[in-house]
């Protein structure tokens, strides 16, 4: 390897190669010198158990602690949110001597949703027990004033954000069973009423009564019986007494008597005889026995009507009163779950529940977290040294030209004698001098000054590089990480 020659190209392109490192290294430099400081500030936070043992007294918010802080970063990052503190902190009003801001309120809440950072640790179990949860917030700001004041802010939205949500949900849990308890009451005294109703319309055919009912008609077959018999009878004393007439009557015919009786039948008709009035104390008898037959057949068809739709009834009567048990457990049940409801949301309204408590409060920061000015020197530096030995490497890669006599031995298969060096005149010497004076003046001098005026006069530099890298889809441009 001829190690002279490569020097040779390196100190030939040495100009270019100065041009390059100093051009990072001003850009460097220039930003570091006009990047403004950052403060961050942080708070923290912690996650409480509940204050009350759960088997005594249990609260009815059952999210846990990650989610809730999950679910609770997200509501407070909104759109909305973001931009009425913006708007009431002045986060994104410039300083003195600087330009206003023009950023649109997409990229202002980009811009805070970037600056704000919200870190959860611990929250998992480990050997049966769960470490403790802790919440870091802080937030980057241009003064350590500022910093603070966005960050307690942010806390304080956290911790209301908290209690709303437990509050909102332990009250929608006590709302959803006050109502079903309320549902289930009406529905008990519609069941109920329906129930009496039944009952009121199948009196004479209810289950409870079928024993009593099947004796009675026992009883009234055989008082039946008994009014049958004793019928007979006296139809039996009737037909004797009929034939004890009969036969008197003609015996007294055949001595030339007249009987009594049809001699006292002879003169008129208003006249009774013995014999009407014996014959009809018989037939008022029957009479009044057939009139008893009749009512307890009347009775027992009854009876028998009320067996026969005896299970139909239970059927129906079972069905209604296992719908009104059914509620009624169901009733019981909500009764229960709104006593413990409203136990859970009493927990939740004197935050004896899980809650989040503020470990320490954030204060102004007395240094700036960033930017790190001797990192962005030393970037700059480094990028300046990759940029020039970047380049010169390309620009003798592509040159093809005939430099030292062993390209000729080897390109045209010739060998030399000697050698003569190209040889610049004065004038030239002069204006390629010249040139690269200017070159390292625009360095040092333009490029400084024109970021400096853009800073200053147009738009903060670190906006305008949030800007850029978000337009070609790369992330936020963090002055912390430099």
């Amino acid at each position: 390897m001829d190690l002279r020659f490569y020097l040779s190209l390196f100190l030939r392109r040495l100009p270019l190669f100065l041009f390059l490192l100093l051009l990072g290294t001003a850009a460097g430099v220039t930003l570091a010198l006009v990047l403004p400081p950052r403060y961050v500030a942080e708070a923290t936070l912690i996650v409480e158990s509940e204050q009350i043992p759960g088997e005594l007294a249990a609260s009815t918010v059952r999210t846990a602690a990650t989610e809730q802080l999950q679910i609770i970063q997200q509501r407070i990052l909104t759109r909305e949110k973001l931009l009425e503190m913006a708007n009431r902190l002045k986060i994104h009003e410039p300083g003195p001597g600087q330009p206003p801001a023009t950023l649109t309120a997409d990229e202002r809440v980009e811009d805070l949703r970037s600056r704000i950072e919200i870190v959860t640790t611990g929250g998992q179990m480990r050997k049966q027990q769960a470490d403790a949860t802790i919440v870091t917030v802080s937030f980057s700001a241009s003064t350590s004033a500022l910093s603070a004041a966005v960050t307690n802010e942010v806390v304080t939205m956290i911790l209301d954000e908290n209690v709303k949500m437990r509050t909102s949900v332990s009250g929608q849990t006590l709302d959803f069973f006050t109502r079903e308890v309320e549902r289930l009451d009406q529905e008990l005294a519609k069941r109920g009423a329906e129930i009496l109703a039944f009952r009121q319309q199948h009196n004479e055919a209810l289950p409870d009564s079928l024993e009593f009912r099947r004796e009675q008609q026992v009883s009234l077959q055989e008082r039946l019986r008994l009014l049958e018999s004793e019928e007979a009878a006296v139809k039996g004393l009737r037909e004797r007494f009929l034939a004890r007439h009969d036969s008197s009557a003609r015996e007294r015919r055949a001595g030339g008597q007249v009987p009594a009786t049809e001699a006292a039948a002879q003169p008129g008709p208003d006249r009774t005889t013995a014999f009407d009035v014996e014959l009809g104390k018989y037939d008022g008898q029957i009479a009044e026995l057939a009139a008893q037959k009749a009512e307890l057949a009347s009775a027992m068809e009854a009876l028998r009507k009320s067996i026969e739709e005896t299970p139909g009834n239970t059927v129906q009567l079972d069905t209604l009163e296992r719908d009104y048990e059914n509620l009624r457990q169901q009733y019981d049940r909500a009764v229960a779950n709104r006593a413990q409801a409203e136990i859970g949301d009493t927990i939740e309204a004197l935050s004896k529940g899980q809650r989040i408590t503020v470990v320490e409060q954030a204060v102004a920061p007395a240094e700036p977290n960033s930017p790190n000015r001797k990192m962005i020197v030393a970037a700059g530096v480094a990028g300046g040294l990759a940029a020039g030995g970047g380049l010169i490497l390309l620009l003798e890669m592509l040159n093809t030209s005939l430099r030292r006599p062993a390209d000729l031995a080897a390109t045209l298969g010739i060998a030399t004698f000697a050698t003569l060096p190209y040889m610049r005149g004065p004038d030239e010497i002069m204006r390629r001098r010249l040139l690269i004076g200017l070159a390292m003046g625009l360095v040092l001098v333009a490029l400084p000054a024109g970021l400096w005026a853009v800073h200053t006069y147009m738009v903060p530099l670190d906006l305008l590089l949030n800007q850029i890298l978000r337009k070609i889809g790369i992330a936020t441009f963090r002055i912390g990480a430099l």
